[in-house]
């Protein structure tokens, strides 16, 4: 029987690896695609000519499909990564949401790169968005559950996929947040889902160009040193624990909310690619892996994480359970 994800996307493997800033670039997507999953380059915040030098990067590493991601909110950078996507002939289109999905704006940019042959990944934290998502016609939905790294949403991964299982009448779906074993990703088929995604996981890829103490974090991290730092900001996001964030919580118990929000971005900001790129993780670097790190314990191949980790899923599913 055939995947409907694979079906979609022209892909091997139901994985796609979860887009992130500073982290999913070109040699990990390249190897994640060439290995039979989808590999999706973290570009949302990227200049047009980074992103278009970043997918001519993939293409002279792999012929397979990849994607780009972006974000669907007005502004100057929604028209800077449609333009790149169309222009660097980049096959898919991952669109994250930080407000809720209008139907009408979805609908225009989903029409605009299914015209240019485009496909269309939508991303949802809600189940109110990823019904607007399929109406306005796309080609796959992704649904995040709080589990997942990154930004911190609100709704928890099994509870979003029951919904949109529940609700979707066409589009395929894939389970993401909290997802690094076969047997995690064999359980979200058995609950409806058509795929899945994973981000952290790929934190600890060989490929993955991140330095290696970030990777070196996320292998060594317990489930209880992933926090969510940036309350008062409204956009909260996951990281390990260390010395940053013990100073952001500080701010916010000794601050009011505004002057707090105010202090954690100065404080924080530039944090991230300070980790990413230098491997600063101790004082003022954010590795921002998500609460699943705690079942990351192996720096691996791209390869072993969509070409293994599928056999073992597949094993999985012929296992049979029964309750009496």
């Amino acid at each position: 029987m055939s995947n409907r994800v694979c079906e979609a996307l022209g892909i091997e493997y139901p994985i796609i690896q979860g887009a992130m800033a500073w982290t999913s670039m070109a040699p990990l997507v390249a190897a994640v695609s060439e290995a039979g999953g989808l590999g999706v380059l973290g570009s949302g915040f990227m200049p047009k000519e980074i992103i278009m030098g970043q997918a001519e990067a993939v293409r002279s590493m792999t012929s397979k499909p990849f994607a780009a991601n972006l974000f669907l909110d007005p502004g100057e950078q929604l028209e800077i990564g449609v333009s790149a996507i169309i222009e660097g002939r980049i096959p898919v289109a991952y669109i994250d949401s930080l407000e809720l999905l209008n139907l009408e704006m979805a609908q225009k940019y989903y029409d605009r790169l299914h015209e240019a042959g485009v496909k269309v990944i939508a991303k949802v934290n809600y189940l109110e968005d990823a019904i607007v998502a399929e109406e306005a016609g796309a080609d796959l939905i992704i649904a995040k559950g709080i589990e997942g790294g990154g930004h911190c949403t609100k709704i928890g991964g099994r509870i979003l996929l029951a919904e949109c299982v529940e609700n979707l009448k066409k589009t395929p779906i894939v389970a993401s947040g909290g997802i690094a074993t076969p047997r995690q990703a064999a359980a979200a088929t058995v609950a409806g889902a058509d795929g899945i995604e994973m981000g952290t996981a790929f934190m600890a890829a060989v490929e993955c160009p991140i330095h290696e103490n970030c990777k070196t974090a996320v292998v060594n991290a317990k489930d209880r040193d992933i926090v969510a730092c940036g309350a008062s900001t409204g956009e909260p996001s996951w990281q390990i624990r260390n010395k940053l964030a013990d100073r952001l919580f500080e701010i916010e118990a000794t601050h009011v909310r505004e002057e707090a929000a105010e202090l954690v971005r100065k404080e924080a900001i530039g944090s991230m690619k300070l980790a990413s790129l230098e491997g600063e993780v101790e004082e003022n670097g954010a590795v921002m892996g998500g609460q699943v790190s705690g079942l990351i314990h192996a720096i691996r191949p791209a390869k072993e994480l969509i070409v293994d980790f599928c056999k073992e899923w597949q094993e999985w599913l012929k296992k049979s359970y029964s309750l009496f």
